[in-house]
């Protein structure tokens, strides 16, 4: 089985250096190109795709919809999760990255000129990320490994950072002789930490069952969970994001990502096959003038389209 773990299309935050953790920035329109690339690159390498998952940003969501029409238009909706939102930057939610100066000592200096201020939001902690990458692994993605065929592929579309904890959650439940990396995927990195991922980069991994183990039956089936058990967020309303949602703060210091339990996997083998794979944007070139850059519409079918009503 083949998993994937893809971040998100380039965005008008992207673009503009602007933090957009939960802000649900929209893809531009190379943005869009460049899911479109990828939904077209996996079709045309045959991976068969049987369940996706993205957040549910539209950021995301717009990304994975490209790569299952591609697949096929009656392929099952994306299936949209809050656990899979980037991290909450909290106080600096829309503000440029230039506006987050550091002093020597690592400290966050300007947070903390402003951490008295009214409707101040402190960033999303590491652990309360750990805690998010844990239950979506736990609630949605282990029961998959059971059910789902060979020939079949898991496709998961988030943010960076969010896509780091995601990495680590599944790379702990395989005993470290169980890991294996590609000669291909070698760049010389920690297992632990892959680097940066690039818009529409990919992480493919393949996980096997070991030589002599027994499959589950054929006619097993997935069923997702009503409602994954968030104990650890509050409903809080948290920021500028145009859209309702949790405060991803940890309530308790008492709940935390070591409370999750973590089943290992000693019965299967991971192959990392490839890291931020870019090969899908090959010859793609953002269209000059800016207008590439610019917020997609989706009414605007293609650049030939956009010139047209700007010449009528």
């Amino acid at each position: 089985m083949r998993l994937f773990l893809i971040r998100h299309g380039e965005t008008v935050h992207n673009v503009a250096g602007v933090y957009a953790g939960i802000t649900d920035s929209a893809l531009t329109n190379h943005g869009v190109l460049q899911a479109g690339r990828l939904g077209a690159h996996l079709a045309a390498t045959d991976v068969k795709v049987s369940h996706i998952f993205s957040s549910d940003l539209q950021r995301a969501a717009n990304t994975a919809e490209a790569i299952r029409v591609a697949q096929s238009p009656t392929l099952q909706p994306v299936v949209q999760l809050h656990l899979l939102r980037e991290q909450d930057f909290g106080f600096y939610e829309g503000k440029t990255f230039s506006q987050r100066p550091r002093d020597p000592s690592g400290r966050d200096a300007h947070l903390d000129v402003h951490r008295n201020d009214p409707g101040f939001r402190d960033v999303e902690s590491k652990e309360s990320m750990m805690v998010r990458a844990d239950t979506f692994v736990a609630g949605h993605l282990l029961p998959l490994l059971a059910v789902v065929r060979d020939e079949h592929s898991i496709v998961v579309v988030a943010h960076g950072i969010i896509l780091n904890y995601l990495w680590r959650s599944i790379l702990r439940r395989f005993p470290a002789a169980n890991v294996a990396v590609a000669t291909s995927a070698d760049r010389g990195v920690s297992l632990d930490y892959l680097g940066a991922w690039s818009n529409t980069g990919v992480l493919d991994l393949e996980v096997k069952l070991r030589p002599g183990v027994i499959p589950v039956q054929e006619n097993a089936t997935y069923e997702p969970p009503l409602e994954v058990p968030l104990p650890t967020f509050s409903s809080a309303e948290a920021g500028p994001s145009t859209l309702s949602h949790q405060s991803t703060a940890v309530q308790s210091s008492a709940t935390s990502s070591a409370s999750i339990f973590r089943p290992m996997l000693p019965h299967m083998l991971l192959v990392v096959k490839a890291v931020n794979s870019l090969e899908h944007l090959n010859g793609l070139k953002k269209t000059r003038g800016g207008i590439g850059s610019l917020k997609h519409d989706p009414s605007q079918k293609t650049m030939d389209s956009f010139f047209k009503k700007r010449t009528d």
